[in-house]
């Protein structure tokens, strides 16, 4: 005959088998270990940032009247475009973003 069980919560719980240890699939969960976290990657940021520039290298990029830049029909994004001028490698003219091609004496 089975007989009462206690989990991890504190409730009494008939088992269902003999190795069933938890009254519930949530408290199993809470007594999982907490799975690894990756960091994120920021090779994705930096390939963003090395396509645009990519692009900048063929010709401008125009203002798009809903925000953000245009390149044919391939859109960018205000934040990577702010990006790029704190960084130096482009300028706004005008209504386009150009690449910032440096002087070397």
């Amino acid at each position: 005959m089975a007989t009462m069980r206690t989990c991890g919560c504190g409730a009494a719980f008939l088992p269902h088998r003999d190795s069933q240890k938890f009254c519930s699939r949530r408290c199993a969960a809470l007594a999982r270990p907490p799975r690894p976290t990756r960091p994120r990657c920021r090779r994705a940021a930096g390939h963003q940032h090395q396509l645009v520039l990519r692009l900048l290298d063929i010709q401008p990029l125009e203002r798009r009247a809903r925000g953000g830049w245009r390149f044919g029909t391939r859109r960018i994004s205000d934040g990577v475009a702010d990006r790029l001028i704190a960084s130096g490698r482009a300028e706004i003219v005008r209504d386009r973003l150009l690449l910032k091609h440096e002087d070397h004496p």
